[in-house]
């Protein structure tokens, strides 16, 4: 095949003779379809991957034999032989010209219909080497006809000769894959029909002669022509797939000392670089146009009536395909980024709104204020408009993008120093790795770099080495562990890199001794509770040997084995059956990529998904994921022991009790303040029954003392959107300015927002001198954190709400005059010398 990916060119050649409309079983167990319907699958699953690569290479064509015409080859010797009744190439239809493989493609295959008449596979070959010969490709392609066949039609085969020097010429693979044929070392099964049995003779014979033909010129097998068995490719075609990926080399050097420093000693080796490995991850969902989507799934909708009408090419009465009628607006719906900047409501407005809700509203009305509110609260800003910033604490710090001089680094990997290879911990590897080896065309660089590994490989050592990837770029620690590979007296020097992780990367944790308990007094004991015993280690040590996974892989057999001269020697020594591993890295495959895949492929081909739901994954898939029966039978008696040792047990599931929302108590009840003090005669023992029972008009609010705080045992808990409850404000601002994170702001508007509804609330001025208190943590807290601003705005907003009409307390403002500047507006050379003041405590 190619050595790089792509640049292949498949045609596949199907037969769709009357016989392939017999059911078949399924070759991994399970329902019978027909050999058609498994044939089809073959090629979409043949196709898939194909598809997943979305490379313009990947070149495929299908035809089938046996069933319409369509074809040039017919074409041609129709006009050239009109009186001929039996043309050679009848009954053979190009399904799909050769082009890139795509979704289309797997869609004419999986609707091929069955037949009528008997196809011939030789004179389809002689038509997909016509497909080959009249793409336009190069010498560098490969080139493949994959035919499937039951074999069951007789045919003509006086174009063989023809076919098989075509195959040659043109350095086409011909794989034949037969339905229900023998394998081609044993002998054909005369329980056969005759047809199949002559049929599977024709394809052995002419597929041994075109294998001995063209292994004069290759012997590579990639080229040869080959016979095999359809269950086995079917199988093999279900199986998991890993993306075969090349490497992409690139130049670079190695730098020993420094150019710059000591010229003279400094050394430069040019080397080449590729990645050994990289993250795989698995294809990602992609938004689209849910019109269109409707559209390929055939639901009605207006828009599906619209293109109807458009639609200007179809025949009177005609109906258009859906998919095709999709394919006009269908389109990945791609993100789009509006930059704006919220403006705050003024109060007048916020206040004008809640009054016309409280008047009663309609619904409607007030969702429609809301959203021209938002929107005139929203002013679009232009990208170019736009700094980027970082915060630092409450303020944000812009930074243009030519603010700071980036960090000048050189591309190359440079040599910063040796420690012994038993000091590389395992655990600090981490990212991916990459190979390192010379310029294949420095022989100087060669010689340089194969002594560097040699020396390292005698000391045992390794390298950290500092790496960039081009000038100006971010720089990466890593180290360089050598490695020499010999093999039929050559010699192979190379290096693989892998990135340590810098201070910042490393997160240690710490833990007592597991052998050893110390006491609160610091004695030390070896004998507690939380120490293992004795019986417990042997116990835990049996069960760790019994799980040993190399007892569990698959005895290899006498003619795979390759026995030591040593076990050779030993005659009456019993020879140990040699196993293979049971965990194998190439066989594990994940099952978030593979599993993603089989449901996408899936989804293609099944119009409904709830009539015929994705299958269960593939074994290969899940055979990782559970212990092996022979070693869980192994253990199953170490396991009770152990189990009973140390007292384990199932542990119960935790199940979360409701808790009712706290009502009031008995002796609790609501009090219409105005009411109960408008007349100061009355019964002051008929008040609280009155208002419980709800006869009380007015503002209504829980009994509070002068503090504002509740005689409850309940925590009491901020408002819906506040951090500051009403009960014990002050508490509470000065916890979230004490405490971790950047709320400075946010304290300040919900500290505000409190003292207007509790002075609002207050009996007569009880609250006036609480409100004052943190009226000044609050200015202390704008000038400490820069929030000058905040601060002013609810000052301005807090001498409209108190003068408004209908304010009950209207005199506050009075006491807020007289508590002077501890609580007025912040000045600006104030603000300035606050900002001053904590530069100098920074200093």
């Amino acid at each position: 095949m190619a050595d790089r990916a792509g640049y292949t060119l498949v045609v596949y050649a199907l037969d769709v003779s009357p016989s392939m409309g017999e059911l078949k079983a399924d070759p991994g167990g399970g329902r019978e379809r027909t050999r058609l319907d498994w044939a089809k699958e073959l090629v979409a699953r043949l196709c898939e991957p194909k598809i997943s690569s979305g490379r313009k290479t990947e070149a495929v064509g299908v035809l089938s034999f046996g069933g319409k015409t369509n074809n040039q080859a017919h074409n041609a010797y129709i006009d050239a032989n009109p009186e001929d009744d039996n043309p050679p190439y009848a009954a053979i239809s190009c399904d799909v010209a050769i082009q890139t493989a795509k979704p289309k493609t797997v869609e004419v295959v999986m609707n091929l219909a069955l037949g009528s008449t008997e196809g011939n596979p030789v004179s389809a070959l002689m038509v997909a080497l016509d497909m080959i010969h009249v793409h336009k490709h190069s010498k560098s392609w490969s080139l493949e006809i994959v035919l499937i066949t039951d074999g069951e039609s007789a045919f003509v085969q006086d174009e063989y000769e023809d076919a098989m020097n075509r195959l040659d010429d043109e350095g086409v693979k011909l794989t034949v894959l037969g339905i229900d044929f023998q394998d081609p070392s044993e002998p054909v099964d005369k329980s056969k029909s005759r047809a199949k049995r002559l049929s599977e003779k024709f394809w052995r014979t002419f597929v041994a002669k075109l294998h001995e033909s063209m292994s004069k010129t290759t012997d590579a097998p990639e080229f040869l022509p080959a016979l095999a068995t359809f269950d086995s490719r079917l199988l093999a075609a279900r199986q998991p797939r890993t993306a075969i990926v090349n490497g992409t080399v690139s130049p670079t050097h190695l730098y020993i000392g420094s150019s710059q420093i000591n010229p003279d000693e400094a050394i430069a080796i040019p080397v080449r670089y590729s990645k050994a490995t990289m993250k795989a991850r698995p294809p990602s969902l992609s938004k689209a146009w849910k019109p269109a989507m409707d559209l390929q799934t055939g639901a009605k909708s207006q828009l599906l009536s619209n293109l109807m009408e458009q639609s200007q090419s179809r025949a009177p009465g005609a109906q258009p395909d859906p998919s095709e009628l999709a394919a006009m607006i269908s389109a990945e719906v791609k993100h789009y980024s509006a930059y704006v900047v919220k403006r705050e409501a003024p109060p007048d407005a916020t206040q004008a709104t809640t009054q016309a809700t409280q008047q009663g509203a309609s619904q409607i009305a007030t969702q429609q204020e809301s959203e021209q509110q938002e929107e005139e609260e929203e002013e679009a800003v232009a990208k170019d408009d736009i700094v980027k910033a970082w915060k630092f604490g409450s303020t944000w710090v812009p930074m243009e993008a030519d603010t700071f001089e980036p960090l000048h680094t050189q591309k190359g990997v440079e040599v910063i120093g040796f420690f012994p290879r038993k000091n590389l911990r395992r655990h600090t590897l981490i990212g991916e790795v990459r190979f390192v080896w010379p310029d294949l065309t420095s022989p100087r660089g060669q010689i340089q770099f194969s002594s560097l590994v040699t020396a390292m490989v005698l000391r045992d050592m390794v390298a950290v080495v500092r790496w960039v990837n081009k000038d100006d770029s971010e720089p990466a620690i890593g180290v360089c562990v050598p490695a020499q590979e010999f093999d039929d007296g050559k010699q192979l020097d190379y290096m693989f890199w892998v990135k340590l992780p810098f201070a910042e990367d490393e997160h240690n944790f710490w833990f007592p001794s597991l052998d050893k308990y110390k006491t609160v007094s610091g004695k030390t004991v070896t004998e507690h509770p939380m120490i293992p015993t004795a019986e417990q280690c042997e116990l835990m040590d049996e069960l760790v040997a019994g799980l040993d996974l190399d007892e569990a892989g698959d005895i290899v057999s006498d003619d795979e084995r390759d026995m030591d001269d040593e076990d050779d020697k030993g005659d009456e020594r019993e020879k140990k059956p040699r196993r293979r591993p049971w965990f194998d890295p190439s066989q594990s495959y994940n099952p978030v990529i593979h599993r993603i895949k089989e449901a996408i492929f899936h989804a293609s081909l099944v119009p409904d998904l709830d009539s015929n739901p994705l299958p269960p994954p593939h074994p290969d898939i899940t055979k990782y994921f559970s212990t092996p029966a022979e070693v869980a039978s192994r253990v199953e008696d170490v396991t009770k022991s152990l189990q009973q040792s140390l007292g384990v047990k199932k542990v119960p599931v935790r199940t979360r009790k409701r808790i009712a929302k706290e009502g009031l108590r008995e002796d609790e009840g609501y009090l219409d303040i105005d009411e109960l003090f408008e007349d100061a005669a009355a019964d002051m023992s008929q008040k609280p029954n009155a208002a419980a029972s709800g006869s009380g008009s007015g503002t209504r609010t829980r009994i509070e003392d002068p503090d504002w705080v509740q005689g409850q045992t309940a925590e009491p808990k901020p408002k819906p959107g506040r951090l500051i409850s009403n009960e014990r404000p002050l508490q509470d601002f000065h916890r979230l300015v004490e405490g971790e994170g950047d709320v400075f702001r946010k304290a300040i508007q919900d500290m505000g927002a409190v003292v207007v509804e509790n002075v609002a609330a207050s009996f007569a001025s009880a609250a006036f001198a609480k409100a004052v208190e943190c009226l000044r943590a609050m200015r202390r807290t704008a000038l400490m954190y820069e929030e000058a601003e905040t601060y002013n705005k609810f000052v301005d907003d807090l001498e409209k709400q108190v003068k408004a009409p209908g304010f009950k307390h209207p005199n506050f403002w009075q006491y807020f005059e007289k508590a002077g500047k501890d609580v007025a507006r912040i000045s600006p050379e104030e603000a300035q010398e606050a900002l001053e003041a904590l530069e100098e405590g920074y200093d």
